[in-house]
C-alpha cells in the first residue's frame, strides 16, 4: 500500500504541474498580433482540437503564412507556414523558444524529466544522456529482428476478414520498443506492460480534462485513468529495479540498460524510458498506417516497392516512407513558447505566446511543392530534395525528435516484411479521412484492410 500511495503521489504531482503550465498565457492580448479569425475562443478551440488537418491549412489560406489563433490551454498560438519563418523558430535561441512549455500538456504521461517536456539548459544533457541507444549502427542491428516481429504479427491476421490495421500496428510497434528498446524479454511481462502502456497513450478527450483540473483524479471516470498512470509506473520502476540487479546489465545494449549506467535517479529513468516507449510507438503505428492506406490505392506505386524488396537499401521505398509523412503527416504541429517578446515576419510577439510550425500546412504548400502538392508521388523524392524546413515531420533544431531515423528504419523494414509476408488489399475503395487522437493525426477508419490469399 506504502508504494501505491507514492505512485499516486506522483501521478497526482505530474498531473498539477502540467495544468499550472497549461493555464499559464490564456490572458494575453492578441493587440498588434498577426491577423486571425474572430471567432469565440470556445469555437477555435474545437475546430484546432478537432479538426486542424483542415483548420489550419483553411486559416493560412484566408490570412497568409502567419496567423494567430486564440485557444486554450496554452493559446494564444502563432502558427507559421513560411519555411523561412520556420527556419528561425528551429534555430531561435533555446532558453527564449522553449519546446518543454510547449509540450506541457505531455507532462501526465512522460513526466517532468523527458526531454519533451525539458527546457534549457536542463535539456541539453538528457537529450545527450539519450542519444546513445539511437546510433545508427546500433538501429542497423535491430532491423533483423524487427522484420521477424512483423512476420510474425502478419501470420496472426484473418484471412479474407476486413480488420483495422492501425490496431495491429499499435500492437507490433509496441513490442517491438518494449523488447528492443526497453530490454523486456520476459513474453508474459511485456505483454502487462504493453497492455498498460497502450491505456495510458489511448488518451480519450475526456482524459485530457484531468490534465487541465486535476481535482477531477479523485472522481470517476478519470479517477480510474489516474489509476492506470499508476499502474504502469508501477510495472516501468519494477523493471528498472529488476534491470538495476541485473549482473550482466552492462553488456546489454537496450537504452534502458545504458541509461541505467549513468543515471541514478529512477524517477528520472522513468521518465526517460516512458518518452521512448509512448511517443516511439505511437507515432511510428500512426505512420505505417498512413503509409498502407496511401500505398495500397496506388497500385502501381506498390508495385514498385515489391520490386525493391530484395533491396536491402532500395531508395524507392525510402521515397514512398517520407512521401506519405509528406502528404499525411502524423503530428500537424510543433509548438515553442515564448519566455521573452521577439519580432516575426515584422510582429512583435510578446512572451507566453506559443509560435507553432504548421507541419500539415507547408507539407502541402504549392508554392514548395508544386501544382500537384497534395498527391501522393514518391518520385519526387527522386527527381531533388524539397526546399530546406519544407518536410518537417519530425520537427527541427535542436529538438529535432530523438527517433527520427529509428522510426525509418523500423517503418521500412516492416513494410518489406509485411509485403513478403502477405498479400493486402484496402476495404474501402475511397481515400480514408483523418480524425485526431490525442496528439496525432490517425486515418479515421483505421486503414481497413483485408489479407487475400495467395493463388502462387
Amino acid at each position: 500500500m506504502d508504494s501505491l500511495g507514492s505512485d499516486n503521489a506522483t501521478a497526482n504531482e505530474r498531473l498539477m504541474s502540467s495544468a499550472s503550465i497549461g493555464r499559464a498565457s490564456v490572458d494575453i492580448s492578441t493587440e498588434g498580433m498577426p491577423p486571425g479569425p474572430s471567432h469565440p475562443v470556445l469555437w477555435q478551440t474545437i475546430r484546432f482540437r478537432q479538426g486542424r488537418q483542415h483548420y489550419l491549412p483553411e486559416m493560412h489560406d484566408r490570412f497568409g503564412d502567419i496567423v494567430t489563433l486564440r485557444v486554450v490551454p496554452g493559446g494564444p498560438f502563432v502558427i507559421l507556414r513560411d519555411p523561412e519563418h520556420i527556419r528561425e523558430v528551429f534555430r531561435g535561441a533555446p532558453e527564449v523558444f522553449h519546446a518543454g512549455e510547449g509540450n506541457s500538456l505531455l507532462v501526465p504521461i512522460v513526466g517532468r524529466h523527458s526531454v519533451l517536456t525539458l527546457d534549457a539548459p536542463e535539456h541539453r544533457p538528457a537529450r545527450k544522456r539519450m542519444m546513445p541507444p539511437f546510433h545508427h549502427e546500433r538501429i542497423a542491428t535491430m532491423a533483423e529482428a524487427m522484420r521477424e516481429m512483423a512476420i510474425e504479427e502478419a501470420r496472426s491476421w484473418p484471412v479474407d476478414r476486413p480488420f483495422r490495421f492501425l490496431e495491429r500496428a499499435y500492437a507490433l510497434t509496441l513490442k517491438i520498443m518494449v523488447r528492443l528498446v526497453f530490454g523486456v524479454d520476459d513474453l508474459r511481462r511485456a505483454d502487462e506492460l504493453g497492455r498498460a502502456l497502450r491505456r495510458v497513450s489511448d488518451i480519450r478527450l475526456s482524459d485530457i480534462l484531468v490534465w487541465i483540473r486535476p481535482e477531477l483524479g479523485k472522481v470517476w471516470p478519470w479517477r480510474d485513468y489516474v489509476r492506470s498512470l499508476d499502474h504502469t509506473d508501477e510495472l516501468i520502476h519494477a523493471e528498472i529495479a529488476r534491470r538495476r540487479r541485473d549482473p550482466s546489465r552492462g553488456s546489454r545494449s537496450d537504452a534502458l540498460s545504458m541509461l541505467l549506467e549513468d543515471e541514478p535517479d529512477d524517477v528520472v529513468v522513468r521518465d526517460e524510458v516512458m518518452t521512448l516507449l509512448v511517443a516511439g510507438h505511437e507515432t511510428t503505428a500512426v505512420a505505417l498506417a498512413w503509409l498502407f492506406e496511401r500505398l495500397l490505392r496506388h497500385p502501381g506505386v506498390l508495385a514498385r516497392v515489391r520490386e525493391g524488396l530484395d533491396e536491402p537499401k532500395d531508395p524507392y521505398r525510402t521515397a514512398v516512407f517520407k512521401e506519405a509523412l509528406r502528404v499525411r503527416p502524423v503530428i500537424h504541429n510543433v509548438a515553442r513558447r515564448l519566455t521573452e517578446p521577439i519580432e516575426l515576419a515584422g510582429y512583435r510577439l510578446p512572451a507566453g505566446v506559443s509560435v507553432l510550425p504548421s507541419v500539415g500546412a507547408v507539407h502541402i504548400d504549392p508554392r514548395l511543392w508544386g501544382p500537384d502538392a497534395r498527391r501522393f508521388r514518391p518520385e519526387r523524392w527522386l527527381e531533388g530534395s524539397p526546399p530546406q524546413n519544407a518536410w518537417i515531420p519530425f520537427g527541427g533544431g535542436v529538438r529535432r525528435c530523438l527517433g527520427a531515423t529509428f522510426a525509418q528504419v523500423e517503418v521500412e523494414n516492416v513494410m518489406a516484411a509485411l509485403l513478403r509476408a502477405v498479400d493486402l488489399e484496402t476495404v474501402d475503395p475511397g481515400d480514408e479521412g483523418s480524425a485526431m487522437r490525442h496528439i496525432t493525426m490517425i486515418p479515421k477508419q483505421g486503414t481497413r484492410l483485408r489479407v487475400v490469399r495467395r493463388r502462387d
